[in-house]
């Protein structure tokens, strides 16, 4: 085990042992990582707030239940997902503004609008992959999870999530093939 794996070991066991100033480091630790999983699941800055919040709400209650089969993350992204999931069949989508007007940024105005523009691309064709295609590809993409991570996250075997991706991505190079015949991407 590396020096950081030990040094997390003994943050959950305080943490499981009530110590909340522990449990305040792994917030520290894990919070950006789960706040970018869950603002890729919903697309909303505010939603993605409100559930990251919840999703620790919910990790400390139940910390003491943490029985260590998987890493604390995994099993932290298994409480996120399950709260974006329940979240998402409980609301309808509903048109966002920009959540931005201002943006600093070391591009060239065209550079930057471009590079906005894919990004907002592949936002809206994430959109069109099912909920468990779109999760296990921003599991294995943006949070560079393995397999068998996120099949314990998804709560899958890790044939299932190879499976998964595997469509997902060929849903993606077709949705994204009109995008790069005219060059945007």
């Amino acid at each position: 085990m590396t020096e950081q794996q030990v040094n997390e070991q003994d943050l959950l066991r305080q943490a499981k042992a009530g110590n909340l100033s522990a449990f305040e480091s792994l917030v520290v630790k894990h919070s950006p990582g789960l706040y970018s999983f869950i603002y890729r699941l919903v697309n909303n800055q505010t939603d993605a707030e409100e559930l990251t919040q919840q999703t620790w709400v919910k990790a400390w209650q139940n910390i003491s239940r943490f029985q260590e089969r998987s890493s604390f993350k995994t099993w932290l992204f298994r409480i996120g997902i399950n709260l974006t999931l329940n979240y998402k069949t409980r609301r309808r989508p509903v048109e966002k503004l920009a959540e931005s007007m201002t943006i600093e940024s070391k591009h060239l105005p065209e550079e930057e609008y471009l590079r906005k523009r894919r990004q907002e691309l592949v936002r809206c064709v994430l959109q069109e992959l099912t909920a468990e295609q779109r999760t296990a590809l921003i599991l294995s993409v943006y949070e560079q999870l393995s397999y068998k991570e996120i099949a314990q996250i998804m709560g899958k075997s890790v044939r299932a999530v190879d499976s998964l991706l595997v469509r997902a991505k060929a849903k993606l190079h077709e949705l994204l093939l009109p995008a790069k015949k005219r060059g945007l991407i």
